[in-house]
């Protein structure tokens, strides 16, 4: 005696189906908790006790490595935005605490070997908008 399979295939592939959505959504809504946790900081950058005035800011000890830190970091979604103004690096970063940014600044290797130094600063946005680079920039 050999039984159909395909009513109880169908009943089977609409209860998955169904179960689907469901998944997605309580992924998408611990996606969004996690992410309403997130705050922004700003982190300073500047020349620090052991930068040689007579190198280029390439030619720094660990530029090379800080540079690969900060890609890093941007690509694993932690830095919203970088910038220069005078002589400091302004770095924006999206956390959970301060502590959490020291943390990831800690592992850049030129801040251990004093090329760079770093402050950070809660940011508490009053205007928010969009922030895109200049033409002449």
């Amino acid at each position: 005696m050999r039984m159909n399979l395909k009513p109880m295939v169908v009943v089977f592939i609409f209860v998955i189906a169904g179960c689907a959505p469901l998944a997605t959504v309580e992924s998408a809504s611990d996606v969004s908790a996690a992410k309403s946790d997130l705050r922004l900081f700003a982190v300073e950058i500047k020349v620090g006790p052991n930068w040689d005035n007579s190198k280029a800011p390439n030619q720094q000890a660990f530029f090379a490595e800080h540079s690969s830190n900060l890609n890093r970091l941007r690509e694993a979604g932690h830095i919203v935005m970088g910038a220069r103004y005078s002589d400091i690096g302004l770095i924006i970063f999206s956390a959970r605490s301060a502590e959490e940014v020291r943390g990831l600044m800690s592992n850049d290797a030129s801040m251990a070997a004093g090329t760079f130094k770093y402050e950070v600063h809660a940011l508490n946005v009053f205007y928010p908008g969009l922030v895109q680079s200049g033409s002449g920039s």
